[in-house]
């Protein structure tokens, strides 16, 4: 197994050189550091010590032979293996809920599967926060999201999972970091459980299939996840491909579709910290879905 190591990205760009080359179906392990570049170590750190250029560092990329513009890659999530300790920061102005708070600075210890946090411990759920592939245009931003990954923070990239991504570029360059140890919903004071991991994944290519926005599969579910200026239009765009899936998989017009979501449609957060956004890369994460059913193809093919 290929372990995919000591070189980090900050953005994703169809001109980034390779690290690595894998085939389809090959299995890949990618060594990541936290979002901070693991540049915060003690509960003195203050932010302004940060530095910005050191953020959001993703790991890759991976070319992938045989991956085309007009094909989807799937990542299969075979194991997320965490550090023992992870950080939490509160971050000037950032969150709904930064007028109630200070600046602070937490140093958490993860140990048999549990986050010690002051005086209580929970479970831990490590996720994937930004995990993604070239664009086919200019070069974003790795604490961003985008049509093709990106900074998505979904709670739900987790072992067992599998993210369909659209490939822009030929090789697809795929790249991955920020893992959090356990994060919310919304992630609402901008940071969750930071930690640096080990990522197994396994990587598919599925040829000449139409995808607009990353899918996430999980057992039960199917979720398109999405990122807009607003709130409202990040939630639009996924109700919009998702329907544009069912009927492509159902065989059903777009009012079928459209009444089918109503009724067994979800709508969760991803990282929604209610900021006001000048861009598209930079607005809150949505992911909308339905159940999957047993009478009925999957929303994506498989291999």
């Amino acid at each position: 197994m290929q372990v995919i190591k000591d070189s980090y990205e900050y953005v994703f760009s169809k001109d980034s050189k390779p690290i690595a080359y894998a085939k389809d179906g090959e299995t890949l392990q990618f060594n990541t550091l936290d979002c901070f570049g693991n540049q915060v170590t003690s509960e003195d750190f203050v932010i302004t010590e940060l530095d910005m250029e050191k953020c959001n560092p993703a790991t890759g990329p991976v070319y992938i032979e045989g991956a085309e513009p007009g094909d989807v890659l799937a990542v299969d999530i075979l194991d997320v293996k965490t550090g023992p300790k992870g950080v939490m920061m509160t971050i000037k102005g950032y969150g709904p809920l930064w007028e109630t708070c200070e600046s602070r600075t937490k140093i958490l210890k993860v140990e048999d599967g549990y986050i010690y946090f002051n005086d209580v411990k929970f479970e831990a759920d490590p996720m994937i926060g930004v995990i993604g592939v070239a664009p086919k245009g200019k070069a974003i931003a790795s604490a961003r999201a985008f049509p093709t990954g990106g900074n998505m923070d979904s709670r739900i990239i987790t072992k067992g999972s599998t993210v369909y991504l659209p490939v822009k570029t030929k090789g697809a360059l795929l790249q991955m970091g920020d893992v959090h140890a356990a994060m919310g919903d919304g992630e609402v004071c901008e940071t969750g459980v930071e930690i640096d991991a080990e990522i197994t994944v396994r990587v598919r290519i599925i040829k000449d299939f139409e995808l607009n926005w990353p899918v996430t599969e999980k057992e039960d579910f199917w979720f398109v996840n999405t990122v807009g200026k607003t709130s409202n239009d990040a939630i639009k765009r996924g109700y919009q491909e998702l329907q544009r899936l069912i009927m492509n998989a159902y065989g059903w017009d777009a009012t079928d579709a459209c009444m089918f979501i109503s009724a067994q449609g979800r709508v969760e957060a991803n990282q929604a910290v209610l900021a006001h956004n000048d861009t598209e890369e930079a607005g809150d994460t949505f992911r909308v879905g339905i159940p999957k059913r047993s009478d009925k193809p999957g929303l994506i093919p498989q291999k």
